[in-house]
């Protein structure tokens, strides 16, 4: 279960009732901003251009044309003002990024040396597609709307990027979106104009808690949860990201339940809908009621009328956030519910029946609105089978669905482990089986799907700000234009964005004609680090990427060394007590109750998951390929040169913790393993195996020593700023995992080592 998009804005909502949770939550907030933008990484997704790097040396070859000083960028006196933006962003990447002093002129004359943006409509061909003409003494970007003439401007600048100089070979290239959406999040601290400059086209504007944006008077006890001023402060910002020609979408939710004894049932005891989660558990109001649903209408509503531009709506109906009779109901085997009225209907039509009123009351204000249904684990709640087949079949015009590109798939791994995909992956590419089929399902149903995938997550690695296996990215960056949907939603559902390489890499994909994919990451990796030492992370990409497959489990949230890494304790002992340090709180079971997610929790295992002794070998696999990765990158470091350093390092950083990440998951795998031989006396060789055991935990206190720098520089590392949960700071972990290592080889392991 997951809060996701909705956590944040709960938090905040609930602040000014000063809720330990939401006091938890702003603080977090605050250390979490101040905390990185004191981080070096902050130049990367504060500012896209800044990740570009100028060559004073490059000169133009016979075939290519350089941008001096002597162009002008010209655009129409009577331009578009998206197309004026883009001239003047186009201006300021060749100052910033390329140190070439441009000026944007109202011209409608043509003259020579320039860089020409112009629209020129074209019924014929997909909207948003352009053209990019490179001649001597001319550039020419031609789109058929606004939205064309930006992209391009975005390509152009990234044909400069590659080349790392103001410098664009000649010819005559058109491009043509593959995906009709692309929608993403703005970078951490960054703006609308890093995300267009990542390749998107849509963004989540706005949005929350429903009872807050609300104004209908239906229920007048729901008054109380209102934030005055919220739909206009959510118009205002969905208004910034249409002067980039953005399409907004705003996250919406009913979380919030309600205690049995609330005022909203003394007045309306029959809109009770179904107890959830626990035998005292809050309940939900029924939205099969007939109160209920005018109230959900007209909030809807309200909603569109203070920004009737808005494009749609976007709500879990799965297992959580927008909560129905169906979901978590308390008591009763899935598909079912303790409501009485709803159980008589059944899931598939309370499900659509609420997706298709919301629709309509958001077709009432913008006609071309939708309402985007986003079934997140609704097979293991209430769905009767995997697709939602009976649910899609009954949404109507205005309703749309949103779904995973490899969520709830198994992926089938020598010596017969099967690995559950229960949540993001980027271990298989996709679509997968089940993303597939609702594809084709929505394409007999007459409406639009969308596809998700999390640009810089795998659980494989959640701590890492992005994975860096390269090649794998760039499969699904393909996978998604290519498996039918409507648009591609790549956005982060529970962390912060941080624009990384994994980040921008989709938009290489998303235009034809494609690029050949290796070819791509040769000059990427060079972009990154420089032509010395791009091979070395050009190959220490590959070398993550073929470690992908050997991860054999996606563990729980947040749970075990596969997140803590090198931070993990070594349990010497199954029964000893583990520090205070290594407890923290999972804020994301407040989708149960606010109290849920204050309940301090362990982090670690006492021991492994799965069948150990295979878990242990896929492990160790895992490790020396990362060992590998590493190896490279500290071939490449060496060859750095000094400009591309900050790019270098963010990607060097995950590499490295990854690394030691796995190589803590063996350490792990190996301390149990003896420490359970031991302890049952199984072992045939205890000398052997107790000199053996020592190695482990002196390799497991260098594996964390070495992780303290790393942590230092890189607070996209530390868990404490973990957004929907809170650990203590990584460093101290890790001082107190060695202190613990030393008792254990000082103390513990003599001890059991006299015992008979």
């Amino acid at each position: 279960m997951r809060i996701r998009m909705v956590l944040a804005v709960w938090l905040a909502c609930a602040a000014a009732s000063a809720e330990t949770l939401a006091e938890i939550g702003a603080r977090l907030g605050s250390e979490t901003e101040a905390a990185y933008t004191a981080s070096r990484y902050n130049a990367l997704s504060t500012n896209y251009f800044n990740r570009f790097v100028a060559d004073p040396e490059a000169a133009p070859s016979e075939d290519e044309t350089a941008i001096d000083a002597s162009y002008r960028i010209a655009i129409a006196n009577a331009a578009d003002p998206l197309v004026r933006r883009m001239a003047e962003d186009l201006a300021d990447f060749l100052a910033q990024a390329m140190q070439v002093t441009v000026a944007v002129e109202s011209a409608d004359a043509e003259r020579g040396q320039e860089i020409r943006l112009e629209v020129v409509p074209d019924s014929d061909t997909m909207p948003g597609s352009f053209r990019i003409v490179v001649e001597e003494t001319r550039v020419q970007i031609t789109g058929v709307d606004p939205a064309g003439v930006r992209d391009g401007v975005v390509k152009l600048c990234d044909a400069m990027g590659f080349r790392q100089a103001p410098i664009l070979k000649r010819g005559s290239t058109a491009y043509a979106p593959r995906l009709g959406v692309r929608l993403g999040a703005t970078p951490r601290g960054g703006t609308y104009r890093d995300l267009v400059f990542l390749g998107y086209n849509a963004v989540f504007s706005g949005g929350g808690s429903l009872y807050a944006l609300s104004d209908s008077d239906a229920i007048p006890e729901l008054a109380v949860r209102r934030s005055p001023g919220l739909r206009e402060n959510n118009a205002a910002s969905a208004a910034k990201a249409r002067e980039y020609g953005l399409k907004t979408y705003a996250f919406v939710d009913t979380r919030q339940k309600f205690p049995e004894d609330d005022p909203v049932f003394a007045a309306h005891p029959e809109i009770r809908g179904a107890r959830t989660w626990k035998a005292d558990g809050e309940f939900v109001l029924c939205t099969e009621h007939p109160l209920v649903k005018q109230w959900l209408q007209e909030s809807v509503r309200a909603v569109f009328r203070s920004d009737p531009e808005l494009d749609g709506l976007v709500l879990i109906i799965g297992g959580e956030g927008f909560y129905h009779c169906f979901m978590r109901p308390y008591g009763v085997e899935k598909g079912h519910t303790n409501c009485p009225r709803c159980e008589q209907l059944g899931a598939p039509t309370v499900v659509a029946d609420l997706v298709n009123g919301l629709a309509e009351a958001a077709r009432s204000i913008n006609p071309k609105a939708e309402v985007v249904a986003w079934p997140y684990s609704a097979e293991h709640v209430w769905s009767a089978d995997k697709t939602q087949s009976a649910f899609i079949q009954r949404l109507k015009p205005g309703a749309a669905l949103f779904t995973e590109i490899e969520k709830d798939e198994y992926v089938a791994k020598p010596e017969g482990v099967r690995k559950h995909l229960w949540d993001y992956s980027i271990d298989l590419i996709g679509p997968g089986e089940r993303a597939a089929e609702q594809v084709r399902l929505c394409r007999e149903a007459g409406i639009p799907i969308y596809m998700k995938s999390e640009p810089e997550l795998g659980f494989e690695a959640p701590r890492l700000p992005h994975i860096p296996c390269m090649d794998r990215w760039a499969a699904r960056a393909d996978a998604l234009a290519s498996c039918g949907a409507d648009g591609a939603w790549v956005f982060p559902a529970f962390r912060a964005n941080y624009g990384t390489s994994a980040a921008e890499i989709n938009k290489f994909f998303w235009w034809s004609p494609v690029p050949d994919t290796d070819a791509m990451l040769n000059t990427f990796a060079e972009r990154i680090a420089g032509a010395a030492a791009a091979p070395h992370l050009r190959a220490a990409w590959r070398k993550v990427s073929e470690a992908i497959p050997w991860s054999p489990e996606l563990p729980s949230y947040y749970t075990g060394p596969y997140y803590l890494g090198p931070a993990h304790p070594m349990v010497v002992e199954k029964d000893m007590e583990i520090p205070d340090e290594f407890y923290g709180y999972y804020l994301f079971m407040a989708e149960i109750s606010d109290a849920e997610g204050m309940k301090k929790q362990p982090t670690f295992f006492r021991e492994p998951t799965g069948n150990a002794e295979v878990y242990a070998r896929f492990y160790e696999k895992m490790a020396a390929l990362l060992a590998d990765a590493n190896t490279e990158i500290d071939a490449a470091r060496l060859l750095v040169p000094e400009a591309h350093r900050l790019m270098f390092d963010a990607e060097a950083s995950p590499i490295a913790w990854f690394y030691r990440t796995a190589r803590a998951q063996v350490n792990f795998y190996a301390n149990c393993a003896l420490r359970d031989r031991l302890a049952s006396g199984a072992s045939t060789d205890r000398a052997a195996d107790f000199a053996r055991w020592r190695e482990v935990l002196q390799d497991a206190r260098a594996n964390a020593e070495a992780a303290i720098p790393l942590v230092q520089d890189d607070v996209r590392l530390d868990w404490y700023y973990g957004s929907d949960h809170t650990f203590p700071h990584a460093e101290a972990m890790l001082k107190k995992k060695i202190e613990m290592i030393g008792t254990a080889l000082e103390d513990t392991l003599p001890r059991l080592e006299a015992a008979k």
